[in-house]
């Protein structure tokens, strides 16, 4: 029996290692199968996600019809590729359309007519869809419209005849509708200041967008304060005489004085307007007072049957007052835009 044990031992020994060997062996080929697996998976994607990238740069490389551009959405600048002229919005009507044998043949389909042309007739200042849809963003179609590429958040989008592209007004807050930045001719440039703003045109829509802001708060507190001017005039039977619910009526009861030029005016809404240049002259801007308009948040006051010494034809003095909203009744402007003829603009909570 011990010599059967000692023979057995070494064969054991054998099998074991044999069977050892084997199992890795096994292990390194199937790592090595994994390991190339996984490299050529990973090629096979890094080529697809390149495939991609370059069918996508194609899609979007005609610089005349597109164009990368800022454009907001609540409040924050984003950078979207868009056809020049195109809303946001309207972005999928303007995907390519894939014809041709093999499919490669890139096409616009016209939004309305649905009409098929060559992708790079989009914008090429020649108007070819009867509905206009291939020219967003020149003046060639006569029906066409251009969207401005920076909207204004929270704001109806902005848009313009086409016929108004490229004309030398800055008409988008961005200036995008003057594109080619060519000024007007000289005959037709606008001189002084206030007037019309022409190419070259500057950005300004962030300027604009802090004013928003900044009216928004204005009237949302302004309309806090609205209300006592509504309870001044709960015990009015005539309240309609001071606007929606007698909310002008608390103005009637004071007079505002303001200064321009060499002249003092004083403005009492409801009752009289005066001019004054001491120590001469001294002339009544109006006195009688009637709506010209009391709806839809415009709120325009005359005050006729001023003095007529020294006006044209011997007519009266009148001046419109314009409510403005604001946080306190004061007189922003006044101005003589016609002689004898005056309009105020009057901030107060009254017109929020």
């Amino acid at each position: 029996m011990r010599k059967i044990s000692v023979w057995k031992r070494p064969r054991i020994l054998i099998l074991v290692l044999a069977a050892a060997g084997i199992f890795l062996t096994f292990q390194f080929f199937s790592l090595k199968a994994l390991f190339y697996t996984q490299k050529r998976s990973s090629q096979a994607s890094y080529v697809k996600e390149n495939e991609r990238m370059e069918n996508f740069i194609e899609e979007f490389n005609d610089e005349d019809s597109m164009r990368i551009h800022p454009s907001e959405a609540h409040g924050v600048k984003h950078l979207s590729i868009v056809p020049r002229g195109v809303h946001i919005d309207d972005m999928h009507l303007y995907k390519a359309v894939q014809q041709g044998h093999h499919k490669t043949q890139k096409m616009f389909r016209c939004v309305k007519t649905e009409n098929l042309l060559p992708y790079s007739w989009l914008n090429d200042d020649y108007c070819d869809c009867e509905d206009g849809s291939d020219e967003p963003g020149t003046a060639a179609c006569p029906n066409g419209r251009f969207y401005c590429a920076q909207q204004l958040p929270d704001q109806t989008a902005v848009s313009l005849p086409s016929s108004r592209v490229n004309d030398g007004i800055c008409d988008c807050c961005d200036g995008s509708d003057e594109w080619a930045g060519r000024a007007p001719p000289k005959s037709m440039r606008h001189k002084g200041k206030n007037i019309v703003l022409q190419a070259p045109c500057r950005n300004h829509c962030d300027t604009i967008a802090k004013i928003s802001k900044e009216n928004n708060q204005i009237r949302k507190l302004g309309k806090r304060l609205k209300t006592k001017y509504v309870q001044a005039a709960e015990s009015l039977w005539d309240k309609e005489k001071y606007g929606p619910a007698g909310v002008f009526y608390k103005l009637s009861k004071s007079c505002f004085p303001h200064k321009a030029l060499q002249y003092n005016f004083n403005v009492c809404p409801f009752q009289s307007v005066t001019q004054e240049h001491f120590p001469t002259e001294r002339w009544t801007l109006g006195r009688k007072s009637s709506w010209k308009q009391k709806s839809h948040g415009q709120f325009l006051l005359e005050m006729s049957g001023g003095d007529a010494v020294n006006c044209p034809e011997g007519r009266p003095r009148q001046s419109l007052i314009l409510f403005l909203c604001g946080i306190n009744d004061r007189v922003v402007e006044l101005r003589e835009d016609q002689r004898c003829e005056y309009v105020i603009k009057f901030a107060t909570p009254a017109a929020c």
